[in-house]
């Protein structure tokens, strides 16, 4: 079977109330819909709070080609998946700061520690425990091969009942499943499936 015409699932999540047009057709959920794997989707995203503008992501595959900086997409096996991010009016801050939501997880903020080399912001959402058996060094080395953080909204597997599922994404927009083991608010273990 020719694999450029092949088809995959394509899960599209936001953390926003909204509804999309996909190739121009109105959708009030896209979870889970067949689509050609290399033909390119149009996703346009209305949002039903009246602070965030409305906007259009080009995907082909995994790759975002237009508006990549409003969407983290990756392949997870035979399906594609979205997650599409808020778009404001106004933005007032630093670069490094516009990576660091409000409302992110300890995850994802320790993600963008390491990944900003901010290493003592970093430590300060890890646990004493996990502190004392790992550096800087290993600690950048692990986070290196990846360009994204996104929860699991899509499977929702549980690879540990006490963990937090995140899909770390690497340059190819492949998808890992990781578990973030959380005790009292820090992070104590990661592990992977």
């Amino acid at each position: 079977m020719d694999n450029s015409t092949s088809e995959h699932k394509v899960h599209i999540k936001t953390d926003f109330a909204t509804v999309y047009l996909l190739n121009g057709t109105f959708s009030e959920k896209a979870d889970g819909f067949s689509y050609p794997k290399n033909e390119p989707l149009y996703i346009t995203v209305l949002p039903l709070s009246a602070h965030l503008l409305p906007y259009t992501v080009k995907i082909v595959g995994a790759k975002a080609i237009e508006n990549a900086q409003l969407c983290v997409s990756f392949f997870k096996e035979n399906f594609t998946y979205v997650k599409l991010l808020p778009r404001y009016n106004y933005v007032y801050m630093a670069k490094e700061a516009s990576s660091m939501q409000v409302n992110s997880s300890t995850p994802e903020r320790l993600f963008n520690a390491v990944r900003g080399k901010n290493f003592a912001l970093a430590k300060k959402y890890l646990s004493q425990n996990l502190i004392e058996t790992i550096d800087d060094a290993a600690l950048e080395a692990f986070f290196d091969p990846y360009n994204a953080i996104v929860k699991d909204e899509f499977n929702k597997v549980e690879l540990v009942a006490i963990g937090e599922n995140y899909y770390l994404i690497d340059k190819d927009l492949n998808g890992t499943l990781f578990s973030f083991e959380i005790f009292d608010g820090l992070i104590d273990n990661i592990t992977s499936e």
